[in-house]
């Protein structure tokens, strides 16, 4: 009976292992809340603006071959170069790509881009090429959306759809592939349709 009352009557703990006990418990609950309230993701720091190295409003600029004379030009309201990513952008670009006979394209679109050290430019946004006729030529209007004009090579092409009009005949097609220098010539991708234009009757003589 003694050994039995002695057994149940003296506490399980002594006062310095609940001391512990309260002790690791709280560091759980601290541990846990901090975990709780620590985000996913830690917030991003503020990305660097993108900013230009410089920017030329009224931009003008002009290629000459190896003889000296002009072959294309270049112009537009705003450029604005980025020296890291060796690009410029253009705001408003108009384009002449002056030939060796004949009158030159004249191209202009809502923006470019200027890319591969100046031997590439990326026209985009409702691109426009025109061509006066002569008298060996017809004249040429040509719209898509976007097109790249390479200078080494005197090419202008593009994957988009295309509409080329010329003395009321419409041509279109899903790409185009356009050397524009002498000799001139042109490649279409997909299937090219043509639309020729009625050719006008020639006006009778009034009976005498």
């Amino acid at each position: 009976m003694s050994a039995h009352a002695s057994l149940f009557g003296r506490p399980l703990w002594s006062r310095q292992q609940w001391l512990l006990a309260a002790c690791f418990t709280v560091s759980g609950l601290v541990a846990w809340w901090q975990l709780q309230s620590r985000p996913d993701e830690a917030p991003a720091s503020n990305p660097r603006p993108r900013l230009p190295d410089y920017v030329v409003l009224n931009f003008s600029a002009v290629e000459t071959d190896e003889a000296g004379q002009p072959s294309r030009r270049l112009l537009a309201d705003e450029l604005r170069h980025f020296l890291d990513e060796d690009r410029s952008e253009l705001e408003r670009p108009r384009m002449n790509l002056f030939q060796p006979d004949g009158p030159p394209w004249k191209v202009r679109a809502q923006e470019g881009l200027v890319l591969a050290g100046g031997d590439q430019v990326r026209l985009v946004g409702d691109v426009r090429l025109d061509r006066e006729g002569d008298g060996q030529t017809r004249p040429a209007q040509l719209e898509t959306e976007q097109i790249d004009i390479w200078r080494k090579r005197s090419l202008a092409e593009t994957d988009r759809p295309i509409r080329i009009r010329s003395d009321g005949d419409l041509l279109t097609a899903n790409g185009m592939r356009l050397w524009y220098t002498d000799p001139t010539r042109t490649t279409f991708h997909g299937r090219a349709r043509i639309r020729l234009a009625p050719e006008t009757a020639p006006a009778r003589e009034a009976p005498p």
